[in-house]
């Protein structure tokens, strides 16, 4: 038998004694049980931009070099910008092809085959005033898509941390206030878990028309990123 294997037994000989007895003191003198959550919020500190370029032609190597040629001119408007080539990485490169007939069932039907190159990239920046410039200059240069904008915060420990010490003081006070209705005596805090959840401000799906490309100015503001704790807890009495 492996070092490691009796390792892990030997742990788990000391770990289930002391679980079964708190299930059986739970069970003997009673327990209360009672959530606590609570919620953080703050101002977002970078944005995650999806956009790419789209070609279609009868060839595929006409579509794939004209998709080239068009992407190679967005990068360069985005680096223009200021943006490096860490902040602007390609998320996915695809080629397909679609087929439709015309005077289906007629001496003059034809299949004609069209090849599509999507051609995506994520950008990502700390300086929100520069979102709606990076999508103008980028749409300028050729880019017909804008999957998505995501806001959020590069670090978000402390607000974890802080949305779970409101969410612990929220649950306790809960059960504070449930034992003093019931007459009950609260005793110590037997187990307590938690868990985090997130959410991030995001535009969906900007759809970006051919014939709707001489937009500029573009304005986008960020929502608030909120984070929330919830935690359980379980007090004897």
């Amino acid at each position: 038998m492996s070092k490691k294997l009796l390792f892990l037994i030997s742990i788990l000989i000391l770990v289930l004694p002391f679980t079964l007895f708190v299930n059986q003191a739970l069970a003997s003198e009673g327990s209360l049980h009672v959530t606590g959550t609570a919620v953080v919020t703050g101002l977002p500190d970078i944005v995650y931009i999806s956009l790419g370029v789209e070609t279609k032609h009868s060839s595929a190597e006409a579509a794939a070099k004209k998709n080239a040629l068009i992407m190679n001119q967005v990068y360069t408007a985005l680096k223009d910008l200021g943006l490096t080539e860490q902040q602007i990485t390609t998320s996915g490169y695809q080629i397909y092809s679609s087929t439709q007939v015309l005077n289906r069932g007629t001496d003059q039907e034809k299949t004609i085959t069209t090849y599509h190159v999507n051609n995506r990239v994520n950008i990502s920046t700390k300086n929100l005033e520069q979102i709606g410039q990076i999508i103008d200059n980028a749409i300028k240069a050729g880019a017909n898509q804008v999957q998505n904008v995501r806001f959020d915060i590069e670090n978000k420990q402390q607000m974890q941390l802080q949305a779970l010490k409101n969410a612990v003081q929220q649950g306790k006070a809960k059960a504070e206030a449930m034992a003093e209705a019931a007459g009950i005596t609260l005793g110590g805090l037997a187990n307590m878990s938690e868990s985090y959840s997130s959410y991030t401000p995001m535009m969906d799906t900007i759809a970006v028309k051919a014939e709707a490309l001489a937009f500029s100015n573009t304005t986008i503001n960020p929502g608030q990123v909120e984070v929330s704790a919830t935690v359980s807890m379980n007090y004897w009495f």
